[in-house]
């Protein structure tokens, strides 16, 4: 099955792009992706050819346009072409010559994807589509991409894919048709299980901070933050899970070495020796959490997000977490790269799954 968006806009708008980026995920997120995406600036005529030499090389295309645009485009293929509609919105439709369809779908309709176009081609194709997930951090993409690639030699047309690698999570999603065997969907994870190996988190689509706090309630643990560099980032994702008030103990955002010291009490010997980023650092700012006994598991971090060094020329993005317990902490070294922004999401990214590693092998 070969699937093909266009997407045609007057101008070449970022804000329109994204919406139109938006619109495109539905059909993927039902099982059924496209094969090629093409976003064009085009006049009705110019919009008109490309979909018509869409429909002669695919099984299905989906137009994306403003709902006047949309309509007057799809006027123009169903007279030349002569198909009938077969569905209609805000200007958008569905046409079909029995074999071929053209979905027209216009940007201010923001439920016909779901509630029109998929349950056609659920209908058209008479399947009915299953969705697994597999999260997991530190994972490279080439890794994926692998895994992916032997994947699809198990399950030949009874599988899709589709993969996201967003601040150093990889998201791999797998979609299958119901009728497919349950054993081959097993093998299937157990080939991503076992290649990821302890870069998995999670086998549905629960995000990092909620399986930390869900896990936090299910062992009755208390946890307590101490951040520099990512500055109450990890907090924030934590708070927004409901009911963490329930687990969350406190967070100190401990900019300042003179912070770390009077909060923490990371030592004067430890800062003028080794420096504000240092895996001593971590360790101290850490274990100054768990010293006050009302907490069961705490993370610290400290670390350079640029865009420059400070006086002390580390590189930027070098970055320590520190994870642990009153028993044992674990101080954890990357070296990340991208923006300032990019490197304090990643690092609060590592800083949650180690977390939740460490609580989970408690």
């Amino acid at each position: 099955m070969k699937n093909v968006a266009l997407v045609f806009f007057p101008s070449q708008n970022g804000v329109a792009l994204e919406h139109g980026k938006a619109f495109i995920e539905e059909f993927p997120q039902n099982g059924y992706s496209f094969s090629e995406v093409k976003f064009l600036c085009a006049t009705e005529d110019e919009s008109a050819v490309e979909c018509i030499s869409a429909l002669e090389e695919s099984d299905n295309i989906a137009v994306f346009s403003d709902g006047e645009r949309v309509s007057a485009i799809s006027q123009k293929v169903s007279s030349m072409k002569k198909i009938a509609l077969a569905g209609d919105g805000l200007g958008s439709g569905i046409l079909s010559d029995g074999e071929k369809t053209a979905f027209f779908i216009s940007l201010q309709d923001k439920e016909y994807v779901k509630k029109i176009c998929i349950p056609y081609l659920n209908s058209k194709y008479s399947t009915r589509y299953e969705r697994a997930v597999i999260r997991a951090v530190g994972a490279s993409p080439n890794q994926v991409s692998s895994l992916i690639a032997k994947a699809k030699g198990f399950g030949g047309e009874w599988l899709s894919f589709r993969s996201r690698f967003e601040r150093e999570e990889s998201i791999v999603e797998i979609f299958y048709d119901g009728k497919a065997p349950k054993l081959l969907i097993d093998d299937v994870m157990r080939l991503f299980v076992e290649g990821l190996g302890e870069t998995v988190y999670a086998l549905d689509d629960t995000p990092l901070e909620v399986q930390l706090v869900r896990l936090l309630k299910l062992r009755k643990k208390k946890i307590s933050l101490a951040e520099s560099f990512t500055g109450g980032g990890i907090a924030k994702k934590i708070v927004s899970v409901s009911g963490a008030s329930e687990v969350y103990f406190e967070g100190l955002n401990t900019y300042s070495e003179q912070s770390k010291s009077l909060r923490l009490g990371v030592s004067d010997y430890t800062l003028n020796t080794f420096g504000a980023v240092s895996d001593a650092t971590a360790y101290e700012m850490a274990a100054g959490l768990l010293q006050t006994g009302y907490t069961d598991i705490a993370i610290a971090t400290t670390g350079l997000a640029g865009p420059n060094s400070d006086r002390s020329e580390l590189p930027v993005g070098l970055s320590y977490i520190a994870v642990g317990t009153k028993e044992k902490i674990f101080v954890y070294r990357y070296k990340l790269d991208g923006t300032r922004e990019e490197i304090t999401e990643k690092a609060i990214t590592y800083a949650l799954f180690h977390a939740y590693k460490h609580l989970k092998n408690m």
